[in-house]
């Protein structure tokens, strides 16, 4: 049997090994499902109400001269993603309790991994056993805030963001997770079935016995009949301390904001060197570009130079760090997002396009895959923080091409290829039934290596009814929807079934906001009508007081708002859309009177609470303002500055009211410097 210094001396030189049965049980590479207990926020059920395309709100991307071709290519038109057919997640709070969260382990003798099936397949923990450390920001609490496309996220580990713009529809659902056996030891599958594109991904975590690297591949598949444009971007959370640095070889930068991309002077601008990112006053994001590289990488590393690289095939070429800055508002959303004092982090990532704002098309019944290596990563401490950045990467790069050479890539990445349809030996860990109740619609399997098998929720359970029954069971019927979908082949369903077995309210219902996502305003209008005619309901009349607002007739619209609170049980995020409804077309004393009216777990609403603290300040009510910003909101939008605004304009208009006269600029500086908003409700980030 081969001693440890051997098997260091094949893991530097970049070999592959299975040791069989050869190897103690300590060196066994090990995969099982456990639990963690940590401080969690429940996440509470989702919001019913679907949020449409039409509803959302984004500027148009600009296109920054200077931008070659491939910073180009693929460029969305705005950052805007439609969420359904998910629904919003926003019910979650500020309120931890000791929980216990599901897990599941992959261990060998010098790594483990521990990844959250629950949220999102988010590798949540690489611990270095060696060096006895954790390579990745491992946070102590799961708290959701309002940063990802149907709102809920959290910060840490690493997260598995596809195949559309943002971080992941799934970061905050449970995802399949199962084991496979392959010739080289066993690996681990996190997979699931993504219902805005109808497509598959899937991250196999490959653990070699006794090596201290982990391999990542990835495959996304489009199974369908047209061609879509896919996003994926590896988004790796690593701690963040003053001595932190990044590095990525890099001809030049881009910078990226919502507005657009543009190039970006690296690593020094605004005054300061921009590999560290707590040297950042304010929020930035930097994508390294390298045209023509064939080995892809990034790293972090500490003030003593270890930390983590991050290698991968040609394929996901991209590579970007983010910062929140150490600014007052970075430092509140970091710690927002965990414990006080907990929760520095920093992110680097890989993608398949140049920069987060692009997408690279995938054709119909294609597929695409990589692979990826995280490993410890130790450099020489002085040489790892030298003047000359080029000097530290082109350092760097010798360390990391020894520890993950191009010809281990090479061969894991054809190795992990040749496995990404082996067949499941275990299910860890189930997701939803989207997958399954995709086959039995279309006939055909997602994937010989993806077993979709598992028991269908009250979410699911519709869906399957008409595909098994032909129509909704009575049961279905008399519950209010928890689910919609919005797809060619679901309408088609829909109306095969009206046709053979009649149509209900809840048939019309959901064929309107199918009619309504695809922008066929009119005739989602009639399937509402044809829905109430049927059957009274909440759903159909807030969907109609969308689109009666849309049309320009605010009071059908507040008429058909105040039908469906009436029906829909005191629904708390029902009675926040309708009352910025009514603030919105400044509808105050019908607002007064129903947060007056309603319940107080309704009027206490978070939302509601600032609602009111806007309408205080148009009345002049100025320590009433100061007096509703006075507690956490769990739903702060990243970059959304309301809590902030409102703070200093209580201030500046109180004073103005004094003066009898407007304040110069000056003077609302001063007076902004010298009232500062409490730390629970300053986000700002500039």
């Amino acid at each position: 049997m081969c001693h440890a210094r051997c098997r260091a001396a094949l893991a530097a030189a970049g070999m592959v090994f299975c040791w069989g049965s050869a190897l103690s049980a300590a060196d066994q590479t090990a995969i099982k499902a456990s639990t963690r207990t940590l401080p969690a926020a429940a996440l509470g059920e989702p919001n019913p109400w679907p949020q449409f395309r039409f509803q959302l709100k984004g500027g148009p991307v600009a296109v920054a001269d200077g931008l070659s071709e491939e910073d180009r290519a693929g460029l969305a038109a705005t950052t805007v993603v439609p969420p359904l057919p998910y629904l919003i997640q926003d019910n979650y709070t500020r309120e931890r309790r000791a929980s216990s969260v599901p897990t599941v382990e992959i261990e060998n003798a010098a790594l483990r991994a521990v990844v959250y099936p629950s949220y999102g397949g988010r590798l949540m923990s690489l611990f270095d056993k060696a060096a006895r450390r954790e390579l990745l920001f491992d946070n102590p609490v799961f708290q959701p805030a309002n940063l990802a496309i149907r709102n809920a996220w959290f910060s840490g580990g690493v997260e598995w963001n596809g195949p559309l713009y943002g971080h992941s529809l799934l970061t905050c659902s449970p995802v399949f997770a199962g084991v496979a056996d392959t010739p080289r030891g066993p690996l681990l599958r996190l997979y699931e079935f993504d219902r805005a594109l109808e497509t598959t991904w899937q991250v196999d975590l490959f653990l070699p016995p006794g090596e201290p690297r982990l391999w990542v591949h990835v495959k996304a598949v489009n199974p369908g009949d047209r061609d879509i444009n896919f996003y994926w971007w590896t988004n790796i959370a690593v701690p963040m301390t003053r001595e932190t640095r990044v590095l990525a070889p890099a001809d030049y930068a881009l910078s990226h904001d919502a507005s657009g991309n543009s190039r970006l002077p690296f690593p020094r601008f605004d005054g300061f060197d921009g590999s560290y990112p707590s040297r950042y006053p304010y929020a930035k994001s930097v994508f390294f570009r390298k045209p023509g590289a064939t080995h892809a990488w990034s790293a972090c590393v500490d003030g003593a130079g270890r930390g983590l690289s991050h290698v991968s095939t040609a394929t996901l070429f991209g590579r970007k760090f983010f910062t929140w800055g150490t600014g007052r508002g970075g430092k509140r959303w970091m710690d927002f997002l965990s414990e006080d004092g907990q929760g520095d982090y920093l992110e680097i990532q890989g993608g398949v396009t140049p920069t987060q704002l692009q997408t690279r098309p995938l054709k119909a019944g294609a597929s695409i895959e990589w692979t990826e290596c995280l490993s410890p990563l130790a450099l020489d401490a002085a040489g790892a923080h030298a003047a000359n950045y080029a000097d530290t990467c082109g350092a760097a790069e010798q360390v990391i091409g020894r520890d993950v050479p191009l010809s281990a890539l090479q061969d894991v990445d054809a190795f992990l290829a040749s496995q990404a349809d082996a067949p499941l030996r275990e299910v860890l860990a189930r997701g939803a039934g989207w997958g399954l109740l995709h086959e039995r619609r279309t006939g055909r399997r997602l994937g010989p290596g993806l077993s979709f098998e598992t028991a269908l929720g009250g979410e699911e359970r519709p869906w399957s009814e008409l595909l098994t029954l032909g129509t909704f069971s009575a049961q279905t019927l008399a519950e209010r929807p928890r689910s919609y979908a919005v797809s060619a082949g679901w309408v088609s369903v829909l109306q095969a079934s009206m046709k053979a077995r009649g149509a209900t309210a809840l048939h019309h219902l959901h064929l309107g906001v199918a009619q309504a996502e695809a922008g066929a305003l009119e005739e989602a209008r009639a399937s509402f009508e044809a829905s109430l005619a049927l059957q009274p309901n909440a759903a159909a009349h807030r969907n109609l007081a969308l689109l009666l607002e849309r049309g320009g007739d605010p009071d059908s619209a507040q008429g058909a708002y105040s039908r469906a609170w009436k029906l829909c049980g005191g629904d708390r995020s029902l009675a926040v859309e309708f009352c910025s409804f009514l603030l919105r077309h400044k509808r105050e004393p019908a607002f007064e009177t129903f947060v007056a009216l309603a319940p107080p777990e309704v009027a206490s609403h978070e939302r509601i609470q600032l609602m009111r603290a806007q309408l205080a300040l148009t009345r002049g009510d100025y320590p009433a303002v100061r007096q509703l910003l006075q507690r956490e909101y769990s739903t702060i939008r990243e970059g959304e500055l309301s809590l902030s605004e409102l703070w200093f304009a209580s201030f500046i208009q109180e004073a103005e009211q004094r003066k009898g006269g407007a304040l110069t600029e000056a003077e609302k500086q001063s007076l902004m410097d010298a009232n500062p908003p409490p730390r629970t409700i300053d986000f700002r980030m500039k």
